[in-house]
């Protein structure tokens, strides 16, 4: 007849599979979306409490009675079963399945879905920089101010030579977008912040403040004078829409900011519209730099792309 300790160890082999299906599950009940990150991310004490399921197991089915329930499924396998094995497998099992089911419960709402500091939950994914894009943990300065900025551009004086005129506006463009690039290092430190759940209350802060420079950069764009600029008209709506959908980015991620500081991380639809319009500013950005760059060029000012804005 086949030996216990194999039978006993495949038993507890099913225990874990069952304890990983159920933290899995609640994980992507909570917004999870690659099943290969979890298990990385448990905490020690999770590991404590999934110990505690073989701690049961063996309590129950070892020092309990004569006999275990590998020992009784090992001889059943044989063909030498007594009558009422199986039932009495699962009696032992039960105790040991309803410790396995509740502290998957408990590790499955409270595993970490990004990197966290403790005392934290952590938010299921990193939220986007306004152009779409996670932004790169090198771009992230010590923290700025976020007072409106004050665009310092040259002033265009007239001329009746339409390629002064045109290289002055080129000018101005080229000003207004090098100043939305510093817009982001502020937001650089949020977002870092954010992906960690943490320094809740001083990325809102930021937020807030990067939000009320996008839509002073929103009002100076609409401002601009681009009649002697290849499609400028367009050009320049295309470049409203990327500083607006950026700036309402910016206010839906500090939404959801204000909402975690008191009700803890989590998915909710502040975050999804964040991550929306951070989308929609990165195809205003796309469409306008199409229409930018070989003016840049031709102005002898620099070519960007959607991180240079």
């Amino acid at each position: 007849m086949a030996s216990a300790p194999p039978w006993d160890l495949l038993l507890c082999a099913v225990l874990v599979v069952v304890w990983l299906l159920v933290v899995l599950l609640l994980a992507f009940a909570r917004g999870a979306r690659d099943a290969a990150l979890v298990p990385g991310r448990l905490e020690p004490w999770h590991y404590l409490l999934a110990a505690l399921v073989f701690a049961v197991y063996l309590v129950t089915a070892v020092r309990g009675v004569p006999e275990t329930p590998g020992h009784t499924l090992a001889r059943a396998s044989q063909g030498a079963g007594r009558a009422g094995d199986l039932a009495r497998v699962g009696q032992l099992l039960l105790p040991t399945l309803v410790v396995t089911v509740a502290v998957a419960l408990v590790v499955g709402v409270t595993v970490p879905l990004s990197a966290t500091v403790p005392g934290s939950v952590a938010t299921p994914q990193t939220p986007l920089d306004d152009d779409g894009t996670t932004v790169e943990s090198a771009m992230t300065p010590d923290a700025t101010s976020t007072s409106a900025i004050e665009l310092k551009t040259p002033t265009p004086t007239p001329s009746d030579d339409p390629a002064a005129r045109r290289l002055a506006q080129a000018q101005v463009v080229d000003a207004l977008l090098s100043e939305s690039v510093t817009s982001r290092r502020d937001l650089a430190t949020a977002i870092a912040a954010l992906g960690e759940c943490r320094d809740l209350r001083q990325s809102l802060e930021l937020l807030n403040g990067v939000a009320r420079q996008r839509r002073a950069q929103s009002d100076q764009a609409r401002a601009l004078t681009v009649d002697a600029l290849a499609d400028g008209t367009a050009m320049r709506a295309y470049l409203v829409a990327a500083f607006t959908s950026s700036g309402d980015a910016d206010d839906a991620y500090a939404a959801w900011a204000q909402r975690s500081i008191s009700s803890g991380c989590s998915l909710d639809d502040n975050w999804r519209r964040g991550n929306q319009l951070s989308e929609q500013a990165q195809a205003a950005k796309r469409q306008f730099l199409s229409r930018w760059n070989p003016i840049a060029s031709s102005c002898g000012l620099p070519s960007r792309t959607t991180k240079d804005i």
